[in-house]
Order: C-alpha cells, then structure tokens, then sequence
C-alpha cells in the first residue's frame, strides 16, 4: 500500500471511492407499498361508505336502489384507486381518500332515518 492514500474504510469500498448508498428502487418500494395499501384498504373504504349513501339515495325500490348503489360502488372503489397512485404523495393520497370516505359516511348516516 503506498503511503500517498489512506486506507480503505472498509473491504468491499476501494480506496478513494465513496460507499454507496441505498438504492433508490428500494427506497421507493415503501412508498409503492403503501399506495398499495391505500389503494385497497382505503378505496373499500370509500366504496362502502358511499354505496351505503346512494343505497338511501336512489329511488325506487329497495333492492333495486341497493343493486344500483353496489354497481356504482365499483366504479367509485376504481377511481379511489386510481386516487391513491396519482396523488403527489402518500400523505396526500390517505388524506384526499379519509375525507372521501368522511362524506360518504356522513351522507350515509344522515340520510339512515329518512330511508324508514
């Protein structure tokens, strides 16, 4: 070893050269993941709720307002998903489909006594 270069920090890093760090792919697996999560707990959530509203929502009889509010469930569950990767970040995403899902559930539970 010459004297010019100080020794290597460690075995697997050459001398002069700086450690590397962790990838960026895995450091954005987190994130993926936890859009994923979103997507599915969070888009159920919103789902659900609403369906529940329009269910009270709809007219027409009530197995036909509730078959119509499941169908439409679909549609809403897709685009809460759909919400959960095109928001800027995570944060933005759980907040937008919290409050989403908030609505839902108060229509829901205002309208509980006008559907006797």
């Amino acid at each position: 070893m010459s004297r010019s270069q100080p020794p290597s920090p460690s075995p697997t890093v050459p001398a002069g050269a700086t450690p590397r760090r962790a990838s960026p792919r895995k450091a954005g697996n987190g994130v993926l993941w936890a859009r994923g999560g979103l997507a599915l707990l969070g888009g159920y959530a919103v789902a659900a709720t609403w369906a529940a509203a329009l269910a009270r929502l709809l007219p027409g009889s009530l197995a036909d307002a509730a078959l119509a509010a499941t169908m439409a469930s679909f549609v809403i569950y897709t685009l809460a998903a759909i919400w959960a990767y095109a928001a800027r970040s995570v944060a933005r995403a759980a907040v937008g489909l919290a409050l989403a899902a908030a609505v839902g559930a108060a229509l829901s539970t205002l309208l509980a006594g006008s559907a006797a």
